[in-house]
């Protein structure tokens, strides 16, 4: 009886150890792909103010007014007049999307599967 608890005690241990080494294996994976997750980060973060820094190169009202003397022609801008600002109240209605009167209902799955509620 003592035999076969110390034999079972042995395979405890070994399972018990080959779990650790598992979980061991598993930290040090998920140590090395938080690493890798860092240096893309760190190479996004290069990259965004990369795009940043030649954005305001770009957004240089010296190299705008080159551009627009350059294409002037084919552009054909001209300067912003006070009456073109108008506030939201002047801008019209959002058209109303109806139901065809007759045809199918736009709307397909369950959404547009039952007959239109009449009220």
């Amino acid at each position: 009886m003592v035999r076969y608890l110390n034999v079972f005690f042995i395979l405890l241990v070994v399972v018990g150890a080959a779990a650790l080494y598992d979980m061991k294996l598993g930290a040090k994976d998920s140590a090395s792909r938080v690493v890798e997750l860092q240096q893309q980060i760190g190479e996004e973060q290069e990259t965004i103010r990369q795009l940043k820094a030649e954005w305001s190169l770009l957004n240089q009202p010296d190299r705008l007014q080159g551009v627009v003397d350059r294409y002037n022609e084919y552009l054909q801008l001209a300067p912003l007049d006070a009456h073109q600002i108008v506030s939201v109240g002047d801008l019209p209605a959002r058209p109303v999307m109806m139901e065809p009167i007759g045809g199918k209902a736009p709307l397909s799955g369950y959404a547009g599967a039952g007959a239109p509620v009449i009220q």
